[in-house]
């Protein structure tokens, strides 16, 4: 037997004016950002806004949650200790 969930709007109760309020503050609590430039093999780009397009968001924005994903990861650790990958090996021959 299949299960339907009901979709509760979490605003319903809201006003028109306090929506508009608690917007304004989700946009106001945004960080700031700044403009990067990145030079990426054009199939890579292409895997990317693949990706992007198959999640429904810009590849911008997608791009900008793997970064934040994969630095999280590395500062709690959960990548293990062993190091591999191009950063490691120009860190490696860095040291000689």
């Amino acid at each position: 037997m299949k299960t339907t969930h009901r979709w509760v709007d979490p605003f319903a109760e809201m006003s028109d004016e306090e929506f508009d309020a608690h917007v304004d503050e989700l946009f106001a609590a945004r960080p700031a950002t700044v403009s990067v430039s990145l030079r990426i093999a054009p199939e890579l780009l292409s895997r990317v806004r693949r990706q992007a397009g198959r999640a429904g968001v810009p590849y911008q924005t997608f791009v900008k949650g793997i970064v934040e994903a994969a630095v999280s990861r590395l500062e709690r650790g959960s990548l293990g200790s062993r190091r591999s990958g191009p950063v490691a090996r120009r860190r490696k021959t860095a040291k000689r």
